[in-house]
């Protein structure tokens, strides 16, 4: 190996260390990689030159270089001390810190109400109560400490949020035929939740609707027919009640309007009544007494059952996929806000 390749290879092994020691989030910036890259080596082969008197560069002086600069840890870590400390977290994290427990939350709370549905009927009310309000605890702790270790490491290593940008950032070549894309097909932005009109529209026929099965079980009507109605109408009492409940979130949110951290709290709120919906039809199948039994009675013949179920089953999956895409709204109002378009009236 001659001499200067042996002092390249030292050079080399070096910036390789360097660059393994250094953020993420210049890592994925290769032009300031590269700089950065470039100008250390060139403060190796400076300072290896003043060694040498002006002469040719010899190994050793290239390894006394490069021990004069100091270990990989100790050149990367003015690249970590970015941004204003806030308890462990840099400030200029804080505000997605804080948007990303509020996510966090909500599908805490989702998949504790879901879970909680689902129990519903094979234990007593105080422990699904007792096993729920645990759940809650123990999935927002982990959640809040997970949260906060990720956001503490990203500020040790001197993430800011448009680092984020650059590392998510699409080649130049995708950008150009998005805009091109763009231009082609303009589209309107789509609304990230109902508008007021529909969210008090909504809100109004839930209450028209939850009040009609509420009471009207209750008529004499039931009388006429040839099989006992007593646990269908209970059910449909406590679905009204769901229903209502579901209504009242729902004008709430038309009267709030455009403001973010209420939306967000019925949001959050309207997964309650949705699981109460789930645990309710799952009733159907667990007490037979309610409506498989009468309606057999009726038509014996009918595979009564099969339908029940997939009747259960397409309910229980469609509110799922519902409390999903309120999660996703939750997501995007704390992402977006709301879309600033001038609403024309009609």
């Amino acid at each position: 190996m001659s001499k200067k390749s042996e002092q390249e290879l030292l050079i080399k092994e070096y910036l390789d260390e360097v660059t393994k020691k250094l953020p993420i989030w210049i890592k994925t910036d290769i032009k300031e990689l590269k700089d950065f890259q470039s100008e250390l080596e060139d403060h190796i082969w400076d300072k290896a030159t003043e060694l040498a008197e002006g002469k040719e560069p010899e190994a050793w002086h290239i390894k006394e270089a490069i021990s004069i600069m100091g270990s990989p840890r100790r050149i990367t870590r003015e690249y970590r001390r970015r941004g204003k400390p806030k308890f462990y977290i840099t400030e200029e994290l804080w505000p997605l810190f804080y948007k990303s427990l509020i996510v966090v939350g909500a599908i805490v709370l989702f998949v504790n109400l879901v879970s909680m549905a689902f129990g519903i009927g094979k234990a007593t009310a105080s422990q699904v109560a007792a096993e729920f309000f645990g759940s809650i605890f123990n999935g927002a702790l982990i959640g809040f400490v997970a949260v906060s270790l990720v956001f503490i490491q990203l500020s040790m290593h001197g993430f800011l949020p448009e680092d984020f940008k650059k590392i998510a950032e699409p080649r130049k070549d995708t950008i150009s035929r998005e805009i091109k894309k763009a231009k082609a097909k303009v589209k309107k932005p789509k609304k990230i939740i109902p508008s007021q009109t529909e969210l008090l529209i909504g809100g109004i026929m839930g209450f028209a609707f939850g009040f009609t099965l509420i009471f009207f079980p209750f008529a004499n009507f039931t009388e006429y027919y040839a099989f006992d109605m007593v646990g269908l109408t209970q059910w449909l009492r406590l679905f009204g009640g769901i229903i209502v409940f579901s209504g009242v979130i729902s004008f709430s949110r038309g009267l709030i309007g455009k403001h973010l951290r209420f939306q967000q709290l019925f949001i959050t709120l309207s997964f309650i009544p949705s699981s109460l919906t789930i645990a309710l039809f799952l009733q159907l199948l667990k007490n037979r007494a309610v409506l498989i039994d009468p309606l057999l009675s009726v038509f014996p013949g009918a595979d009564i059952l099969l339908y029940v179920k997939i009747g259960v089953i397409f309910t229980v999956v469609m509110t799922i996929f519902g409390m999903l895409n309120e999660i996703s709204r939750i997501i995007k109002l704390e992402a977006y806000g709301f879309p600033k378009v001038e609403e024309t009236a009609a």
